[in-house]
């Protein structure tokens, strides 16, 4: 039988390994220790530091390591953005979080079951809660403009929906089904969700993280061009893509600055630069939000023929060339829309300059 330690005698080791840790900070062994007893006592803040020092100690040592490490304490935040995405394909880390620090007895009490077709949520409701599912499956859908489906992702046990609302009270947003035989959810009120959140930074930073990498997806399902893309394609260009922001008089695109992939115009106005027969610059009516540029990167040989200035501030989202020409290798029609867009893109700046 295993004699209970004492609290005393606990922190007595503490000041032994502290002392340790201050003479060897790169000592896995007793950095694992001395987080373990840190955590053992209560004191979480100075446990998640120490753990992420050994991190970073582990790192130098293995890369592989170091992800497993991260893995196993999700709160030192040493999960990097990628991983945190891969991993939610199939669970939400954020989700298990609040599944634990829920409780048994409360989700018992909130839960609600649903069968297969049944309505999870749509997207014209209003909503300041976040949705946990705990049995089943949930697919979500986009709306496009002509109010079609579109099928943005299908989400398991422990994942969650609506973080999106939860971070800023609005409509859902999508739709939501039970894709199984049954399901089982609970919608978590928004107050109970930030009380999780006053000591908690890295769920914070989880659901923030989430939310961005769903409204990317969306943003590119929804795309005329890419808008019959396989879903995991989808998603796997989701994670290459970053959003860029533009200012006023700020060159989007320049005749001799070389860029590496595409950009998608959210918002703002973004205009192409002509010079017309007596040599005056003129800018050419502003581009329609979705309007992809720099499509001609994807002609061999070809340089970029207007300049593209932002008319005022201008959100765009940056789709690199390489993750573009993955795709469109295991995706074929992809490329074809891309070059047709390019060419029609061309037509119009040409029609636009004859008119000056």
């Amino acid at each position: 039988m295993t004699k209970k330690v004492t609290r005393k005698k606990l922190e007595q080791a503490l000041e032994t390994y502290a002392g340790l840790v201050e003479v060897y900070p790169d000592n896995e062994d007793y950095l694992q220790r001395y987080a373990d007893m840190l955590q053992a006592l209560g004191r979480s803040a100075t446990a998640t530091i120490t753990l992420q020092h050994l991190h970073d100690v582990i790192a130098t040592r293995s890369e592989k390591e170091a992800k497993a490490f991260a893995r196993k304490y999700p709160q030192i935040g040493r999960i990097s953005l990628e991983e945190v995405f891969d991993a939610q394909d199939k669970h939400s880390i954020a989700g298990k979080i609040i599944y634990e620090l829920l409780g048994k007895v409360w989700l018992r009490m909130h839960q609600k079951k649903l069968k297969e077709g049944q309505s999870v949520c749509q997207a014209n409701n209003p909503s300041d809660s976040l949705i946990l599912v705990l049995k089943g499956n949930v697919d979500i859908y986009a709306l496009d403009k002509n109010n079609n489906r579109v099928l943005l992702e299908n989400v398991g046990v422990y994942d969650i929906l609506a973080e999106n609302t939860f971070l800023t009270p609005n409509n859902y947003g999508f739709d939501a089904f039970v894709s199984s035989e049954s399901a089982v959810i609970v919608k978590v009120p928004r107050k109970k969700i930030l009380k999780m959140l006053e000591n908690n930074e890295h769920l914070h930073n989880i659901l923030n993280q989430r939310a961005r990498f769903r409204t990317v997806v969306q943003r590119i399902a929804l795309h005329p061009i890419f808008k019959t893309l396989p879903l995991k394609l989808c998603k796997y260009l989701a994670r290459y893509t970053s959003t860029k922001v533009f200012l006023e008089k700020n060159m989007i695109l320049s005749l001799d600055e070389h860029t590496n992939g595409l950009y998608m115009i959210l918002s703002g106005k973004a205009s192409y630069i002509a010079t017309n027969k007596i040599g005056k610059r003129f800018a050419l009516p502003p581009l329609k939000a979705q309007s992809l540029v720099g499509n001609l990167l994807l002609k061999k040989n070809i340089q970029q023929t207007h300049e593209l200035i932002a008319a005022d501030k201008v959100n765009t989202l940056y789709l690199p060339l390489e993750q573009l020409m993955n795709i469109s290798a295991a995706f074929p029609p992809l490329m074809e829309r891309l070059m047709q867009h390019a060419e029609e893109q061309q037509q119009h700046i040409a029609r636009a300059i004859s008119k000056l």
